[in-house]
Parts: structure tokens; C-alpha cells; sequence
């Protein structure tokens, strides 16, 4: 895997659960948890996109 690209943590309001977002050269989103970083999450940009969206519709709101 090529060298990933991470952005800033987006962190809860407690600092303790953060999630950070990446992306490899060919632009390949990755996901990780900064406790655990390394464990990746590799998907699809369409696969990232179905995902925010759903987020968005409140469709994961059971999850919280």
C-alpha cells in the first residue's frame, strides 16, 4: 500500500474517540481510530460517499 495521506483527527467532545480520515496515492480512502491506528478501514470512494450520506439522513442515528 502506498504511503497514506492523513488528515487531522475529528475528535468527540471528549478528545478520546477520535477517528482519522486518509487517503493513499491513487486516492483510496482509509479510516482508522487514533487509539488503534493500526487497524485500517480500506473502502471505495463510492463506498466513503454511501457511508457520509447515510450519516447525513441521520440513517446511523441508532448506532450513537
Amino acid at each position: 500500500m502506498s504511503e497514506i495521506q492523513w488528515q487531522e483527527p475529528l475528535c468527540g467532545s471528549g478528545g478520546n474517540a477520535c477517528i482519522q480520515i486518509g487517503h493513499t496515492g491513487d486516492g483510496t480512502p482509509i479510516l482508522r481510530e487514533t487509539s488503534n491506528p493500526r487497524d485500517l478501514l480500506v473502502t471505495t470512494r463510492d463506498g466513503l460517499r454511501n457511508f457520509v450520506d447515510a450519516a447525513k439522513r441521520g440513517d446511523l442515528d441508532h448506532l450513537l
